[in-house]
């Protein structure tokens, strides 16, 4: 009977030990987490690619001073150049007089290898100009086009610096742009949304006229 008491009393010690080492895991993961999110923050405020050090907070993402809710609709859509895939560059003034889906995707990112297959036939079939912003490498980037065997153009953000001017960091995501450059519907989040958005875009998305109301005026998400 002692020995079966010891034992126990040794198992629950094992078991409070072993608890304790998962839960300080875990409090210290969230931590790091939290830390390279300001760190994140801190290195975009200064226009830096990388900061320089650890930079300590204490505050959630609920706190962040980065906006995530994306843009609305009718806000000029922001100037980039960035470096693409083939080795040549692009900008967003190469689209000017035309309508632009643009999409956020990573290499990493599940969703968004079962969707370029399919928003590749979506703008093939709805006529519709596509470009990926992505990051990572390029070689990783090229993996993964060849993988979901596509040849959408896909240009590269170093870090964050694009998906923070369009107020949007998941993936995937995508704005539609209009002819005039600005953004022509809320964020499509999510393949479902994104494909409902280039099918969206393949139709008269202009600007109702003064007085009534056009069959182009409202857009289903």
């Amino acid at each position: 009977m002692v020995a079966l008491l010891a034992t126990g009393v040794a198992l629950l010690a094992v078991l409070v030990m072993v608890g304790g080492w998962v839960l300080y895991g875990l409090l210290r993961q969230n931590g790091r987490m939290l830390l390279r999110i300001d760190a994140l923050e801190a290195a975009l405020d200064h226009g830096a690619e990388r900061p320089a050090g650890r930079v300590f907070a204490d505050r959630s993402l609920a706190k962040s001073r980065i906006n995530r809710a994306g843009l609305a609709k009718g806000t000029a859509a922001p100037a980039f150049r960035l470096p693409m895939l083939d080795g040549s560059e692009t900008a967003l003034s190469d689209y000017a007089g035309r309508r632009l889906l643009l999409v956020f995707s990573d290499p990493a990112c599940a969703p968004c290898t079962a969707l370029l297959p399919k928003l590749e036939a979506a703008a093939r079939r709805w006529d519709v100009a596509v470009l990926v912003i992505s990051r990572g490498g390029v070689d990783e980037n090229r993996r993964k086009l060849a993988e979901c065997k596509v040849a959408l153009p896909v240009a590269l953000q170093a870090h964050w610096e694009i998906s923070r001017l369009y107020a949007k960091f998941v993936t995937p995501v995508a704005y539609l742009i209009d002819e005039q450059g600005r953004i022509a519907a809320d964020p499509a989040e999510g393949g479902t949304a994104i494909l409902t958005l280039v099918s969206t875009a393949g139709t008269d998305m202009r600007e109702p006229p003064l007085f009534g109301h056009g069959p182009g005026s409202r857009l289903t998400h």
